[in-house]
């Protein structure tokens, strides 16, 4: 993933959509959490950013459109949200039909 590569404003968005993806099944995973707040470390997050990801932890983030990613961090944000979802050894449903989602986004 090319963190240089993006905004801050993409690096947030990377982020509350892991936060998404620990949520699709409606239960954080003391796993998922870990990943989620170690990609905050990796994007290099302001301390006012990791609150709010710590926020999102807690209750779902707000959703945004995943169509306005860019197009060249497209595959990232994905590879992000399974990476985020599988930290807890499982797959659910709606974790599926998520992923089935943004695939279609990054195809």
């Amino acid at each position: 993933m090319d963190i240089e590569a993006m905004s801050p404003r993409e690096r947030m968005r990377l982020i509350q959509m892991a936060c998404v993806a620990a949520w699709s099944d409606m239960d954080v995973a003391k796993e998922e959490r870990t990943i989620v707040l170690e990609l905050a470390t990796q994007l290099a997050l302001s301390d006012a950013e990791v609150q709010t990801v710590e926020a999102w932890l807690k209750s779902p983030p707000p959703e945004f459109d995943p169509y306005t990613i860019p197009r060249a961090h497209r595959q990232a944000f994905l590879q992000t949200m399974v990476k985020v979802a599988e930290a807890d050894g499982r797959i659910d449903p709606e974790e599926t039909e998520t992923f089935r989602l943004i695939r279609e986004l990054v195809s």
